[in-house]
């Protein structure tokens, strides 16, 4: 079960997008979560930052609660979707707080509709990683058809424990189960669909280039025992840490924080320390 009670909404004409809305305030957050995510991954920031915000956070197509279908699954598709349900929401202004692949799609809206919204939150974001053409087919020709469905690779990829530095099996064991359907392609008839259009739309999508044209006031968050960033495959060489302080440098008003002993899920295994810097990001007046 969800924490919170899920709203739908139709977005596209023929999209039923979940949603949860919670707390009251005078800045709204939004939350995007990442690949094979969904809204409970922010169940423990929504506790807390409910209390001092009015918090809205998705299901990305595909993804949780909200419509599975013949969706392109890419980038744009993700970003045109969260435009419309802000649009349907009435939201004129907002912080918005994107995990993983997320993050990328936060970094893309923020680029697009920079007056939209007032500080960008990005979480072990997706795009600070940087791929050369050849490493992208690569990465493009894995992710086609069936063969990232079926592969060997995908069982790792979609076991949250490998994401976690420091996590208990009762908490690992909710949010599997919570996403039992989506990592089943027994019971996910567009599983293969999702997982490749969502890994070739990262693809398709860099952002790195345009990381100085952000305007907007941004945190950065890395966990340094993240182990898909950088991508194991390709980039065994690098670091966590790199990859984060290469992608925040090239952000005009960045500040970066790595969490030590702490993995993919930074804001769900470090909940506390994760509200409070969110806060404090948000309320400089308070604490300078």
């Amino acid at each position: 079960m969800y924490a919170y009670p899920i709203q739908k909404t139709i977005v596209n004409d023929d999209i039923d997008l979940a949603y949860v809305q919670v707390g009251e305030g005078t800045q709204t957050l939004v939350f995007i979560h990442g690949f094979a995510s969904h809204i409970p991954v922010w169940e423990q920031n929504l506790h807390i930052l409910r209390k001092y915000y009015r918090c809205l956070a998705l299901d990305l197509p595909g993804h949780g609660l909200s419509a599975k279908g013949d969706f392109s699954y890419s980038l744009d598709f993700y970003g045109q979707v969260v435009k419309q349900w802000l649009d349907k929401l009435g939201i004129q202004k907002a912080v918005l707080v994107g995990h993983s692949m997320g993050g990328q799609i936060s970094i893309q809206l923020a680029l697009q509709y920079p007056d939209l919204f007032s500080h960008l939150v990005l979480v072990a974001p997706a795009g600070f990683e940087t791929f050369t053409p050849t490493e992208k087919t690569l990465l493009a020709q894995f992710a086609s058809g069936n063969i990232l469905a079926s592969s060997q690779y995908l069982k790792w990829v979609l076991n949250l424990k490998n994401y976690f530095y420091n996590l208990n099996e009762k908490e690992l064991a909710k949010l599997n189960e919570l996403n039992r359907d989506f990592f089943s392609i027994t019971e996910n008839q567009y599983l293969p669909q999702i997982l490749a259009g969502s890994v070739q739309g990262m693809m398709n999508a860099p952002v790195f280039d345009q990381l100085p044209q952000l305007t907007l006031p941004t945190l950065v968050f890395f966990g340094k025992n993240d182990q898909l960033i950088p991508n194991k495959l390709l980039h065994a060489t690098q670091t966590t840490e790199s990859i984060a302080q290469q992608g925040a440098g090239h952000i005009p008003q960045s500040k970066l924080i790595v969490y030590n002993q702490c993995g993919h899920f930074l804001q769900y295994e470090q909940p506390s320390r994760f509200n409070i810097d969110v806060y404090k990001f948000l309320n400089p007046h308070i604490f300078n």
